[in-house]
């Protein structure tokens, strides 16, 4: 075409594959359009029929406020991440679906895992990283990307990604590591100036100012 094109690519379905990448790694492969091959996998399949059992919390953090119309599978992630934080699991919230397992959509999935550790009495070392990542990073994340979802948000969605990572073991964050480079289109060269032009920060705000005084300064040969 001759002419430079902005790259621009969907934040949610990035989001989604860290999460894809270590329960392929902690538990085992896909299994068909809908199925999952480990132990933690196949328990999913049946995890709303659990009882809700003492669990331990898990502090949700860096997740903002949820002041947008989403879906029923979305407002589901939220409220649970939020009853996990809280350590405490409302009947009304267990006896509701969590959706299905479908590969295409892992929303669904992280639902579920999410309804598997409230269930469970023991939950494995595997499943408390997965839960634990869900609410670290997947969850907050999602939500951000929810709430601004303007492709000039692109980029400080990506080093939301790469920051709230950064608590993963040495193994487990090269992982992460791996899947986010080859999906940070939003820190390429054309991406980032793009958010900065958009950042409405005091701080930023003032750095633009003062550049275009200095700017219009040099021109008048001052």
């Amino acid at each position: 075409m001759n002419r430079l094109l902005q790259w621009l690519v969907c934040m949610m379905h990035a989001n989604e594959l860290p999460l894809r990448h270590l329960i392929n790694k902690l538990d085992g492969v896909t299994q068909g359009p809908k199925g999952l091959s480990g132990i933690i996998g196949r328990a999913l399949m049946t995890c709303e029929l659990l009882p809700v059992v003492k669990f331990e919390p898990i502090i949700l953090k860096n997740c903002p406020n949820l002041d947008v119309e989403v879906s029923t599978d979305q407002q589901y992630l939220y409220e649970m991440c939020q009853a996990i934080s809280a350590g405490t699991c409302s009947p009304d919230l267990a006896a509701r679906r969590p959706g299905p397992v479908v590969h295409s959509r892992w929303l669904t999935t992280a639902n579920r895992i999410l309804r598997l550790y409230v269930g469970s009495d023991d939950p494995s070392d595997y499943l408390k990283i997965l839960v634990t990542f869900i609410m670290k990073v997947y969850g907050p994340v999602w939500f951000h990307v929810k709430i601004q979802s303007s492709c000039a948000e692109g980029s400080k969605h990506l080093w939301r990604m790469i920051k709230f990572s950064r608590y993963l073991l040495p193994d487990l964050r090269a992982i992460v590591d791996k899947v986010i480079q080859r999906n940070g289109y939003y820190g390429h060269s054309e991406n980032i100036p793009l958010c900065m032009l958009s950042d409405e920060r005091p701080c930023i705000l003032a750095a633009r100012k003062e550049t275009a005084s200095n700017s219009t300064t040099t021109l008048r040969g001052g």
